[in-house]
């Protein structure tokens, strides 16, 4: 028995998933999996059941199929080598997703112990929250808005490689832009510029907007604007309010829309109220918070703060299918991850 679970636990180490590990690291969860295999076409988890366990997949390939709210199924191809089931497991909630085998399938079964087990390992929770974001990608459904003087863009939840294209991307941020959003003239480093991006779409959304009108074909998914809210754990009903508009973009009521797509977010999410720190000097930012009514308090030398309650998406100037469009974006990766 313990040579077969030595053999099991040499195995996962050539997988993917667990680059970071060596056999010996691997032996405490070999010994909670157990073997499985599947013939094409056999159905390993339905959408909506609850989740009871995950499964890494040895040898095959498997498909993720996602019915959507209008009936209409997106599909995701995992290889070998990586984990289903996780998302689910995780969150203690129903699957979101039906995986079927497309191939003869080989692999492991784990349930709430071996989860236990596996996210103890080196470098495992990273690799997991990495796959679970890319997969939210087949998701989502971007939501084109048309705004006054602007070419067609589009807006959707921040997605895995979005720090990236913001960071070394073709579109400019100047160091005034950088200053009013980050307040100060130090341009973020790459520390925070990945955590800002790293998020769990339930205390921390963020909404993000491409122009894929771009003549260069290299910057059509490059990150143009930013908005996002980060719930206030002592307040879980409180969420703070930042974004940020590339130069050549602004002027456009960007800005404006971004906090109304905020706004809807925050309604799905269950946030009430949103709370903003901005440079006094900022008036432009000021008046998008004027809007919704702000009332300003000095915070500190050169910088204001407010509370304003997060409005009804009823009462949102913007038209209802739009609205319903980002609600239902929104909802996608709530219903995902939260």
């Amino acid at each position: 028995m313990a040579e077969l679970i030595t053999q099991r636990a040499n195995e996962l180490a050539t997988l993917a998933l667990f680059a970071d590990c060596f056999g010996a690291d691997l032996y405490g969860l070999a010994l909670l999996l157990e073997p499985i295999r599947l013939r094409a076409g056999d159905v390993l988890m339905r959408q909506g059941e609850q989740a009871d366990s995950f499964f890494v997949i040895a040898e095959g390939d498997v498909a993720i199929r996602h019915e959507n709210d209008d009936g209409s199924i997106t599909e995701l191809a995992v290889p070998f080598g990586q984990i289903v089931g996780e998302i689910a497991l995780l969150r203690n909630g129903t699957r979101v997703a039906t995986v079927v085998a497309t191939t003869d399938v080989r692999g492991w079964r784990g349930g709430d112990e071996a989860f236990g087990e596996l996210v103890g390992l080196p470098g495992v929770l990273r690799n997991l929250v990495r796959l679970a974001r890319q997969r939210l990608a087949a998701f989502i459904t971007p939501v084109p808005i048309r705004l006054k003087g602007a070419h067609d863009l589009l807006l959707r939840p921040v997605l895995p490689g979005d720090s990236e294209r913001t960071s070394r991307g073709h579109v400019e941020f100047s160091a005034e832009t950088v200053y009013r959003r980050f307040m100060s003239v130090r341009k973020p480093n790459k520390a925070l510029m990945d955590y800002l991006f790293q998020v769990d779409y339930v205390d921390h959304f963020v909404w993000v907007i491409t122009d894929p009108s771009s003549p260069d074909p290299e910057s059509r998914e490059d990150v143009i604007a930013d908005a996002r809210y980060i719930r206030d754990p002592a307040k879980p009903t409180s969420a703070e309010v930042a974004f940020i508009v590339a130069d050549a973009y602004q002027g456009h009521g960007i800005g404006s829309f971004l906090m109304k797509a905020l706004a809807v977010a925050a309604q799905e999410g269950g946030v009430e109220e949103f709370t903003a720190s901005v440079l006094s000097e900022n008036l432009a930012m000021r008046r998008i918070f004027d809007s919704f009514g702000a009332s300003w308090e000095r915070e500190d030398l050169g910088v204001v703060m407010t509370v304003i309650r997060v409005p009804d998406p009823q009462r949102i100037r913007l038209p209802k299918k739009l609205i319903e469009q980002i609600a239902v974006s929104a909802r996608q990766v709530l219903r995902a991850v939260g």
